[in-house]
């Protein structure tokens, strides 16, 4: 029964991260003034802090079974989550590099945006080198 309750959280968790996703993508993109209404707004505000709490929640609750399950099992899980991480930052990297290049000029990338990617990488970077330091020396021999 419980993992039917788990599967329904993660279920319900990602149903509201792609609206919440989906509704910053047509703010950003679209001039309409309904999409820019005080309700979308709030809208907005109210599902990014419902998501937080939540996103962090789900990831406790997944790490403490991998925990219990055994410990070099959840350092295994955390090097794979690292690499992917990394793969996706580069992989952002790459494409807005790819439509700086396409476009030349015209593209500017802001410098907090270049300051997120770098940081995303970083960050991916150094949790698989963790994670994989701690998944090899599970046991403490080195």
């Amino acid at each position: 029964m419980g993992e039917f309750k788990k599967t329904w959280f993660q279920i319900v968790w990602a149903c509201l991260l792609l609206v919440s996703i989906v509704i910053t993508y047509i703010q950003r993109m679209s001039d309409a003034l309904w999409v820019h209404s005080e309700a979308m707004q709030i809208l907005d505000r109210t599902l990014t802090w419902v998501m937080l709490p939540l996103s962090v929640v789900l990831t406790v609750c997944m790490c403490i079974g991998y925990w219990r399950q055994s410990e070099r099992l959840f350092w295994r899980k955390w090097r794979r989550w690292g690499a992917s991480l990394a793969f996706g930052a580069a992989a952002a990297a790459l494409l807005v590099v790819l439509v700086h290049l396409a476009k030349g000029e015209k593209a500017t990338i802001e410098e907090e945006d270049r300051t997120l990617l770098l940081g995303a990488f970083s960050a991916a970077g150094l949790i698989w080198y963790f994670a994989r330091y701690k998944f090899r020396s599970w046991r403490g021999d080195e």
